[in-house]
């Protein structure tokens, strides 16, 4: 990646994670408009709407980017795949941080409140305990970084942080939603789930996907 080829090709990963992130969030925010129809009988679009599709997207790039480990090595894909893992948890980074902005200093701002869980203790502390864990990814996310903590160790924090921050932002998520999702589970009265509930599953999946990666690696050690 050092010549101009890498340069090409490292900005082409970096706009196809924006890319990711703005249809993820324009997708979020058609889906809870069409949703609220079905479940409250309006069509209304405000910046609430915005604000958790800005949160679903972040969980998503987050999970997406820590899934390709484990897609990659059980498909045998190329490892090429790999390298998109740093754009896709930045950008998934940075818009979590866009909609802890949006939730806690436009809406208040333009008068709106957040869903009711949203003032849950624990869920603040586990979306912002998340948020933090994926700050000091993102410092750490550069070659100073791992010349300074060596390979090993530096490998070591991402994963760990990584998956660690994935559980928290998922458990945020299930906090703010758990009984909306339970709701549908029941009763399918909204038609439509909430947004989050496929998501927060995703990212469960990937956590698996990466336990099933580590057993396979120790089965196959000498």
């Amino acid at each position: 990646m050092g010549g101009p080829g890498g340069g090409r090709s490292v900005r082409g990963l970096w706009a196809r994670a924006w890319a990711v992130s703005a249809v993820s969030v324009v997708f979020g925010c058609v889906y809870f408009f069409v949703r609220q129809y079905f479940k409250d009988g309006v069509w209304r679009f405000d910046l609430t709407l915005a604000d958790k599709s800005l949160g679903v997207a972040a969980l998503f790039l987050v999970a997406l980017s820590m899934a390709l480990t484990g897609i990659v090595y059980f498909s045998k894909g190329s490892s090429r795949l790999l390298g998109a893992r740093k754009q896709y948890g930045l950008v998934g980074f940075w818009t979590g941080l866009a909609h802890g902005v949006v939730n806690h200093v436009l809406l208040p701002a333009v008068g709106l409140q957040a869903e009711g869980g949203a003032k849950d203790p624990h869920a603040e502390a586990a979306g912002l305990a998340a948020l933090a864990l994926f700050a000091l990814m993102a410092v750490a996310s550069n070659a100073r970084a791992a010349a300074k903590l060596g390979p090993g160790r530096w490998r070591k924090f991402l994963r760990y942080a990584g998956y660690a921050g994935l559980v928290l932002a998922a458990g945020h998520a299930a906090l703010l939603k758990w009984d909306s999702w339970t709701t549908y589970v029941r009763t399918f009265s909204s038609v439509l789930p909430s947004l989050s509930l496929p998501v927060a599953l995703f990212a469960a999946a990937t956590v698996l996907l990466r336990l099933a990666v580590g057993i396979s690696r120790r089965r196959k050690r000498p």
